[in-house]
């Protein structure tokens, strides 16, 4: 980030912030996600649900800082639209990297069917949040917003499939 962004950022509202660099850690989250190869072993396969898990979740986790600042008047209507559009089209990204890795075994085709399953909601409650923003019915986002908790626990134990 250059100096002037730096100082630009620090002029705005927290949540704002906030917003603006969780959208930036997603964008690097999405370019590792874009990584993702074949997979030839179960572990390997684990390892690649779990980055894509947590890919996934810095989307709903941003869209979550998004509708927060929207909610406290510090984020303004086009920038609200924009970045949950931003969450939106960076889950789709991620969702079709791992949708397109071939599951190595019978247990692992269970898990591809767990994740995408798992990010086909994630992808249709951001859905739900940009179309509304960019109706211009900000008051709903609260509400559209509510099942993202529930979705970021959910891809958060998928993260748990990684080494420790």
């Amino acid at each position: 980030m250059g100096a002037h962004e730096v100082t630009v950022m620090t002029g705005q509202p927290p949540a704002l912030r906030a917003a603006r660099l969780a959208s930036l850690v997603l964008s690097l989250l999405v370019a590792l996600c874009a990584c993702v190869g074949p997979s030839w072993s179960q572990r390997d396969y684990e390892e690649k649900v779990a980055h894509t898990a947590e890919a996934a979740r810095s989307a709903v986790q941003t869209a979550r800082l998004v509708v927060e600042a929207a909610g406290e008047g510090k984020a303004p209507g086009p920038y609200t639209a924009r970045a949950l559009s931003d969450a939106e089209t960076a889950l789709t990204s991620i969702a079709t990297h791992i949708g397109a890795v071939q599951p190595p075994t019978t247990h692992a085709t269970a898990l591809r069917s767990r994740v995408t399953s798992l990010l086909t909601e994630c992808g249709t409650a951001l859905a739900d949040l940009r179309i509304a923003a960019r109706d211009g019915r900000f008051d709903e986002l609260a509400r559209l917003a509510e099942p993202l908790s529930r979705l970021a626990a959910r891809l958060k134990r998928l993260e748990g499939l990684k080494p420790t």
